[in-house]
């Protein structure tokens, strides 16, 4: 399937977002549950097992070296390609992928609120203090289901000026919904003069970004951000069922799920070259 074929279903970008939250720890939670307490599953015997099951992986996925694993595998693959790939003195654009801030909403919050991948956009300003590109793109709009929620290319536009980058090095891309719609809009953005981009994105979710700009036909140099598995000793109780775990499981999910989607579309038999 190509770039433009998955840009134009706006229908099937939205169920696979909801596909994938059901398929989440707290998702299979709540549909196992509901379904045993429906009276799904046969005999009463069974109802409770998928109960018990529900309860079981949810606890699993709660485990902090459960989540560091499931993250850490993503991570450990961009510090793979980040190394494979060293960033040039110069290259054509920077790229920054939207999902490090959330958006302003009206009377409640009048700035934009960074979260845990705010890094994405003062590593992309970093490059382009150090003369790395003279163009930013902010990639990051919002799904039509959350209307509340600004897009958040322009809160990361505010973001950049507040750090010095000049408004004329900003291009914004506050369209896309999903990774594909950010490289297919990123291209069209750019044009096809511009080849080479350093790509700013969170380490988890390098792998599966770098394979959509390849596809749209950059050459990519991955810059990671949002680095959370440090691989560091715990104390005893560091290894207890904690939501940060819970969290960390749920975002490599996602990630993992999307790759398999990709495999099914045959995105990655087509994959780009360097």
């Amino acid at each position: 399937m190509s770039l433009d074929s998955f840009a134009e279903n706006t229908v099937a970008a939205e169920l696979t977002k909801y596909a994938i939250w059901l398929l989440s720890p707290l998702g299979l939670w709540i549909v196992l549950t509901a379904l045993a307490a429906a009276g799904f599953f046969g005999r009463r015997q069974w109802r409770v097992r998928m109960v018990v099951l529900a309860q079981l992986q949810l606890l699993a996925f709660s485990l902090p070296w459960v989540g560091d694993t499931l993250l850490g595998q993503l991570e450990d693959e961009a510090l793979v390609l980040e190394a494979n790939r060293p960033l040039p003195p110069k290259v054509d654009a920077i790229v920054v992928l939207g999902g490090g801030l959330e958006g302003r909403y009206d009377g409640v919050r009048a700035l934009p609120d960074l979260n845990d991948a705010g890094d994405r956009v003062w590593q992309g300003a970093r490059l382009y203090k150090q003369g790395v590109a003279s163009r930013i793109v902010l990639s990051g709009g919002q799904f039509e289901a959350d209307p509340r929620k600004e897009a958040e290319a322009p809160g990361m536009k505010m973001f950049m000026l507040d750090m010095g980058v000049p408004e004329e090095a900003l291009v914004i891309e506050s369209n896309s919904r999903t990774t594909f719609e950010n490289a297919l809009r990123t291209r069209e953005l750019l044009g096809e003069d511009s080849s080479n981009i350093a790509l700013v994105t969170s380490a988890f979710h390098m792998g599966r970004s770098l394979l959509w700009f390849e596809k749209a036909g950059f050459t990519v140099y991955p810059v990671r951000a949002d680095i959370r598995v440090l691989n560091e000793s715990r104390a005893f109780w560091e290894y207890l069922p904690k939501p940060q775990a819970l969290d960390e499981s749920t975002i490599a999910i996602k990630e993992y799920l999307g790759r398999l989607q990709l495999k099914v579309g045959g995105a990655y038999e087509t994959r780009g070259s360097r």
